[in-house]
């Protein structure tokens, strides 16, 4: 079958981000022998005419859209991609009578909801090599669409169970049909999974759903000839896992960095860290193994926040961990969340004053907490009015401390500016798109907080109307 994918993900925030999924889609259906083409919009200067050009040109007789995510995650910036997404879906409908498809991330979010907003067909749930397969298959056989909790089918009544699908293998992804090497260039790095699914249980987290909360490892090997195939094939020299924890479990990071190690594969990398799990041990190997940042997911300097988040780990773990990147010389970052469940000035003075403390590379600060369905803070949320039942999660809702509304963006942002090395996005406080896309200009490779650290005082943009 003739299939088209089209990546609609076109944010470049701070930095354009490779459509590993797609990517994933794309190597299961060409394993199959179908006929495939790529159309990523990231770098697109006119989506509807490129849109036309493809469509016209490769005549698909089935069209996937991949939904990376909902919106930018930002508060009080908030910026929803639906309607870039309806434009999309639009212009598929007047230049093509091919089916439509959508999946990824994004939509497995708010599945149903999604699909009776979007004029498509059917709807992946989850991860989607399996369930996609299944569905080219039905249709190319004109066979009845088996039922699934894990394909939802437009105006079927009788999809109420709805569930994200999880691969039994995770294979190696087909980045042939992508330009992977603009990614490199204007991105600074290239990603890289290693393993799905988190057992952990913060109360806004969609990991767990998303891929479940069982811990599905890749083989080492093929780990090993995927970092490799990057170096060689597309000129990589910086590669990010995106594991949502890249050192849980232990002896899987351990082993990777150990073999990383032996086979003397030269290639710098950072990753997303769990700071209750990172002994110097194993940090020696991830340095060793060329780890050269690591992000930290840590949230709050409160310990009653971290319990209030769920978080499985401390503030004496937080500042181990951190200590540890310090004394072995590798940038490493704070993630922190203001306005969560109990937040109040005493907690966010905690936060200041740690990361005070510890003195990293550089904190970035997240206003508000994107509200999803399905997770613990939804609950929450709705037991104290911040949401209502009919609120619409696929658009941006934010939980922020009752106790803290109208204060919550002065409190930091006079703090932030305070300190050099503070990221607050939403503030734009030492971010802006086009600081970000000039400093690509030179070059830089990898995560550009690890730069702000270097700045002798606080850049800020003054958010527009």
């Amino acid at each position: 079958m003739k299939i088209l994918l089209i990546s609609v993900n076109r944010e470049r925030m701070p930095g354009p981000v490779f459509p590993l999924g797609l990517a994933y889609i794309a190597g299961a259906l060409k394993r199959e022998g179908h006929c495939l083409e790529a159309l990523d919009l990231c770098f697109s200067h006119d989506v509807n005419a490129d849109l036309k050009e493809a469509l016209n040109r490769f005549q698909p007789e089935l069209i996937g859209l991949s939904l990376r995510n909902l919106d930018n995650l930002t508060y009080p910036a908030s910026i929803s991609y639906l309607k870039e997404v309806e434009e999309v879906i639009s212009t598929c409908r007047q230049f093509s009578s091919s089916k439509l498809v959508i999946g990824g991330s994004g939509f497995s979010l708010a599945p149903q909801e999604l699909l009776a907003h979007l004029d498509v067909d059917f709807g992946t749930v989850g991860e989607g090599e399996d369930i996609f397969l299944q569905l080219v298959d039905s249709l190319e056989r004109k066979l009845p669409i088996p039922s699934s909790p894990h394909l939802l089918i437009k105006g079927d009544i009788h999809s109420s169970v709805v569930s994200g699908a999880q691969v039994s293998s995770i294979l190696t992804p087909d980045r042939t049909l992508f330009k992977t090497k603009r990614y490199l260039e204007e991105g600074g790095m290239l990603n890289l999974q290693t393993k799905r699914g988190c057992p952990f249980s913060c109360i806004y987290c969609t990991y767990p759903l998303l891929e479940g909360k069982k811990v599905r490892l890749r083989e080492v090997d093929e780990v090993i000839e995927e970092i490799r195939h990057l170096i060689q094939e597309q000129g990589t020299d910086y590669i990010y896992f995106v594991d949502d924890i890249f050192n849980y479990p232990v002896s899987f990071a351990e082993k990777l960095c150990r073999r990383v190690t032996e086979e003397k594969i030269r290639v710098r990398w950072s990753a997303f860290v769990n700071p209750g799990f990172l002994s110097e041990d194993l940090l020696k190997w991830m340095k060793e193994a060329g780890c050269v940042g690591v992000e930290f997911g840590t949230d709050s300097g409160s310990d009653r926040m971290l319990k209030n988040y769920r978080k499985s780990f401390t503030i004496e773990d937080v500042a181990q961990a951190s200590q540890l990147c310090s004394k072995h010389s590798i940038n490493h970052c704070h993630y922190l969340l203001f306005g969560g469940p109990g937040e109040e000035g005493e907690t966010i003075e905690e936060s200041f004053q740690l990361m005070d403390q510890l003195d990293p590379t550089a904190v970035i600060a997240m206003l508000g907490t994107r509200i999803y369905p399905g997770t613990e803070l939804e609950q929450i949320s709705l037991s104290q009015a911040i949401i209502r039942k009919d609120t619409n999660l696929i658009y941006p809702h934010f939980y922020i401390s009752p106790g803290l509304k109208g204060r919550l963006e002065d409190i930091i942002r006079e703090e932030a500016l305070k300190r050099r090395q503070w990221i607050v996005p939403g503030l734009e406080i030492n971010i802006t798109q086009n600081l970000m896309e000039q400093i690509r200009r030179f070059g830089i490779r990898g995560p550009l907080w690890e730069l702000v650290g270097r700045m002798k005082r606080p850049r800020v943009s003054p958010l527009r109307d």
